[in-house]
Order: C-alpha cells, then sequence, then structure tokens
C-alpha cells in the first residue's frame, strides 16, 4: 500500500510548485510591469527560461524593432509568449527619443488583460479599447513610464503585446536599451543575424 500511495504523493506535492524555468519566465514578465530598467538585468538573470529561435532587426523610416522569437513559445500565467520585441524611435537626426519593450503573447489584449487580472485589482482594473487596455491601478509612480496590452502593429502577426513605453529621459537619458543578443545568449554568431528593411509596417 505504501509502495502506491508515495509516488502519488510525491506528484502531488511537486505540481504545487513551478518548475524553475516556468518560475523564471514569471518573474521576467511581473518584472515588466514596472516600467524601468530592472526589468533588463531579471530578463538577463532568468533567460534560461527562454529558448530563443532566431533574431529579427527591422528598420523603417524612424524606428527600430528587434524580435527574439521563442521556440517553443513559454507557457507563464496562463498565457502562451511567442517573442520578445522592443523598439526603438529615432527623430529627424535619427537620435533615439522613445522606447517600448515587452513580450507578444498569442493571445487578444483581452485575454491577456484577463490573465493578468490579479496583479492589477480593482472595479475596473483597466482602461482603453480592445485594440489598447492600460491599468487603472497599480504602477502609478512611474512618472512618463506606460505599461499597456497592445494589438500587435507588424502586418501578418497576431495576438498581442505586453509592454512598456517610455521617453528617453524617464530612463534617465539612456541612448539605447540593452542588445538582444546580450539579453537572450551567452555566445552569438552575428552571421546569422538578419536585417529586414521595411517601410510600410504599421497596420
Amino acid at each position: 500500500m505504501f509502495r502506491v500511495l508515495l509516488p502519488a504523493l510525491v506528484a502531488l506535492g511537486f505540481a504545487g510548485f513551478a518548475s524553475p524555468a516556468a518560475a523564471g519566465a514569471e518573474r521576467a514578465v511581473e518584472a515588466l510591469f514596472a516600467c524601468d530598467t530592472t526589468f533588463f538585468q531579471v530578463l538577463s538573470r532568468e533567460r534560461a527560461a527562454f529558448r530563443p529561435r532566431e533574431v529579427r532587426t527591422i528598420f523603417s523610416e524612424h524606428q527600430r524593432i528587434d524580435i527574439v522569437k521563442f521556440d517553443p513559445p513559454v507557457e507563464v500565467l496562463g498565457l502562451r509568449l511567442t517573442s520578445y520585441r522592443q523598439e526603438t524611435a529615432l527623430n529627424y537626426g535619427l537620435r533615439p527619443s522613445a522606447f517600448s519593450w515587452g513580450f507578444q503573447a498569442d493571445e487578444t489584449p483581452v485575454g491577456v488583460a484577463l490573465a493578468l487580472r490579479k496583479y492589477f485589482p480593482g472595479e475596473k482594473p483597466y482602461r482603453g479599447t480592445v485594440d489598447m487596455l492600460e491599468p487603472t491601478n497599480g504602477y502609478t509612480d512611474r512618472r512618463g513610464r506606460l505599461f499597456a496590452i497592445a494589438k500587435v502593429r507588424l502586418e501578418g502577426e497576431s495576438g498581442a503585446n505586453l509592454e512598456c513605453h517610455s521617453g528617453r529621459e524617464e530612463l534617465g537619458n539612456i541612448w539605447s536599451l540593452p542588445d538582444v543578443v546580450d539579453l537572450f545568449f551567452e555566445t552569438w554568431d552575428s552571421k546569422g543575424r538578419w536585417l529586414a528593411w521595411i517601410g510600410d509596417w504599421l497596420d
């Protein structure tokens, strides 16, 4: 009898604990909500939770977009994360003026908002439209930094972006976000990076 019960009890005990990779992915997503540069430290520390498949760097007239695709997608907090991305807005002198960064999920913006509701409590936790939702409570002292759940903007994509937006000055006058290669890879073959130029990438 004990031989039968013991494996079952052990299995039940471990079922209550997330794997190290799942816990790392959860910490990375939670660090995103504050929209400050500590997120990049957490992401670099927890990169073992993500399996990057490819890196794409896309340039438009006044924007640079870096995308890291995950294979397989990462299941965390009831979401299916398919990639990490960060964007740099460039002014007419090609100097950075604003940044955004975060994850892309398979779910719709409304689906993401429902999955994350425990982090944004209240009777009306979000404001906005079905295409872009912003929390109404919590993280109110960010001074110009915004977390949002938004419809994807690149043509041919689906799902939602969990993203932070900030001007350069609100991040301490930094000139660039950390390179995505440094965030996700210990070593990297630079010849494998795909650079794509597109002109009209917004819907």
